[in-house]
Formats: structure tokens, C-alpha cells, sequence
């Protein structure tokens, strides 16, 4: 993987997948061996039954094989609300990002929670924003919306985040996004658009000094 509010479809809705989340803790010997990541994405092919077919870790090298070993066999058991083409169950290909709860004092690795979206293959990030930057002491998160396109690209791109945050940040996320590139998700085989979901928080440092003198001695 190379670092660098549209209508939503209804098949988005229901990403929670209740079998999935039941997944607990993945033992004391995962813990031990994975690293400190927030997220682990899979390359998933569901069945017309919406049953997993097929798995395939991306980015394998970031974990152990044990990790992938015992998350592989975890995400085998999930199941979705089957796609539909036609009229009829069609198999959907997807990306499956895990969003990981990693204590290893307790030894444990728990799912916190998982969503389908498209992989992405390539990420930029733009130049920061100097006025924002200049503002110190401040802290927020936006929440980037891509809309993915059959050929991989980000066709269309929205910037939510709550007021008082700089403005420039929209502009930032929006020329982000522009170089973004994706593995489509498929629907019996063919390329389909999908919905691709990042928040990002910032902060930046309060490097301002105090000035603790009396006024009055001023």
C-alpha cells in the first residue's frame, strides 16, 4: 500500500455485522506478535449467500503470520446481506478494514468494529494548510467522504467537520482526495462504485509562551 456528502447507496447501511463483532479477544500469542496498528485491511470475496469465499490479508508483511493466521480464521465466520444484481444474489468482492483494540499488558486483541469499503492502493495528503498550522493550540477531526469510481478514482469527495475548525481543512481534504487510488469493489466479477470513509484528526502544538509578570509592573 503506497502512502502518499454524496447520496449513499443502501447497501452501505448495515456495515456493523453483528457475528463479527463478537469476535473477543484473539489470545495471548496474537498479542505478543502484533504490532501496534490501528487497522488491518483484507481483500474479501463474499458468495451469493453473502459467506466469505475467499480472503486474502493485504499489506502481509505489516503483521505476523500467526496474527493473520488467527484474524483469518475469525473474519471466516462473518456474513453479509447478499448483493444483488437483476434480481438475483450476486458475489461481491471488497475490501474488509478491522479496526483493532491492541492491549498487550493484558495480552489481548480485540475487533472493535469492521467496515467494507474499497482498498485503497494509493494515498496522498496535501501541503498542511499555513493558516491552520498557525493557529496553536487547537485540535479537531474531519471526516473525509470519497466516492469511488469503476475505474479506482475519487469521482466525488466531501470534507465534514464540526464549526470553529479552519476552513482551508475542506480544501485540504478535498485536494487530498483528488490523488487518491482504489481497488474497486466488484459485483459478480465487475467493477462497481463504493464509498470510501476516513476521519482524520488534527492538532497542532501551543508553542505561544505565557507571560506570568504582574500587569500592574508593566
Amino acid at each position: 500500500m503506497e502512502i502518499g456528502k454524496t447520496r449513499r447507496p443502501q447497501w452501505l447501511a448495515a456495515l456493523a455485522l453483528a457475528g463479527v463483532m463478537q469476535f473477543g479477544a484473539l489470545g495471548t500469542a496474537a498479542a505478543q506478535e502484533v504490532n501496534q496498528a490501528l487497522n488491518v485491511w483484507f481483500d474479501v470475496l463474499f458468495d451469493e449467500n453473502g459467506q466469505v469465499k475467499e480472503i486474502t490479508p493485504v499489506d502481509e508483511a505489516s503483521q505476523s503470520p500467526g496474527f493473520w493466521k488467527q484474524m483469518t480464521a475469525r473474519l471466516q465466520k462473518a456474513k453479509i446481506p447478499p448483493r444483488q444484481e437483476e434480481g438475483r444474489n450476486a458475489t461481491f468482492r471488497t475490501g474488509v478494514v478491522l479496526y483493532l483494540a491492541v492491549d498487550k499488558e493484558k495480552s489481548t486483541v480485540g475487533i472493535r468494529s469492521m467496515q467494507l469499503m474499497p482498498i485503497p492502493t494509493k494515498l496522498y495528503y496535501a501541503a498542511y494548510p499555513d493558516d491552520a498550522a498557525a493557529l496553536a493550540g487547537w485540535e479537531g477531526e474531519i471526516r473525509m467522504v470519497c466516492r469511488v469510481g469503476v475505474d479506482g478514482t475519487c469521482v466525488e469527495s466531501t470534507v465534514e467537520m464540526p464549526a470553529g475548525m479552519p476552513q482551508s481543512l475542506k480544501r485540504y481534504g478535498r485536494t487530498s482526495m483528488a490523488q487518491w487510488r482504489f481497488k474497486p469493489q466488484e459485483v459478480n466479477g465487475k467493477p462497481v462504485e463504493g464509498e470510501y470513509v476516513v476521519p482524520l484528526r488534527f492538532r497542532t502544538e501551543d508553542n505561544m509562551p505565557v507571560d506570568f509578570r504582574d500587569p500592574r509592573k508593566l
